[in-house]
């Protein structure tokens, strides 16, 4: 590949997570897109093919080196003890929030709301190509959970996992409910740091209950 190919498809990559992000999928204009990265419609479908491939080119850009991350940050801290222990779990992951954080800063808050816009059902044919693709790498960090929380059932371990992973992205995500109910200000939900000190008890907590 040129270089000049490298950095066409770098400016693409960048602009549509942008639009992708603010605006959804499938409000984002290729039109709008490709006329602020500055590259014709050719230039999209000679790369990425279409905009469904762009958009989980996009996803993949960011999510592939976050989940990767996480599960080395896990298997690293569980080699520390002579078991796995539910709180270096929580914390490999809060590591690697607070990491991509402090790398991409803006970024982060777009990859967040890229992610969030997954959940919602019309996103349900990203999701399952995702899912085919990353259903390895879940695979190994449930392993791990299955092994720091032995005293509990699979099902109750698939359950307390996705909940406390749950709790920590959209901790994260900087979405201040009270916000919306109170007349105040009462926690400072974009402050990452201060979010780490509150989310990992609560989810250890959560994890071990009986």
């Amino acid at each position: 590949m040129s270089q000049a190919d490298s950095l066409t498809i770098e400016k693409i990559l960048k602009v549509a997570e942008e639009h992708f992000a603010v605006h959804g999928y499938y409000a984002t204009s290729m039109r709008q897109l490709t006329r602020e990265a500055d590259v014709n419609v050719a230039a999209v479908h000679y790369h990425f093919g279409n905009k469904e491939a762009l958009f989980l080119a996009v996803l993949k850009r960011r999510i592939a080196p976050f989940v990767l991350m996480v599960l080395d940050n896990m298997k690293q801290k569980a080699q520390l003890h002579a078991s796995v222990r539910p709180e270096d779990l929580v914390q490999a992951f809060v590591d690697v929030c607070l990491q991509y954080v402090r790398d991409f800063d803006r970024e982060a808050g777009l990859v967040t709301r890229l992610v969030t816009r997954l959940m919602v059902d019309e996103y349900k044919v990203f999701r399952e190509q995702l899912a085919q693709e990353y259903s390895d790498i879940i695979e190994s960090i449930l392993h791990l959970f299955e092994q720091a929380l032995p005293h509990l059932d699979k099902e109750t371990v698939r359950w307390r996992m996705h909940i406390a992973l749950s709790t920590l992205f959209n901790s994260f995500a900087g979405n201040d409910v009270l916000k919306a109910l109170a007349r105040r200000e009462w926690v400072n939900a974009k402050n990452p740091e201060q979010v780490a000190r509150y989310v990992v008890p609560f989810v250890v907590a959560g994890l071990v209950a009986p």
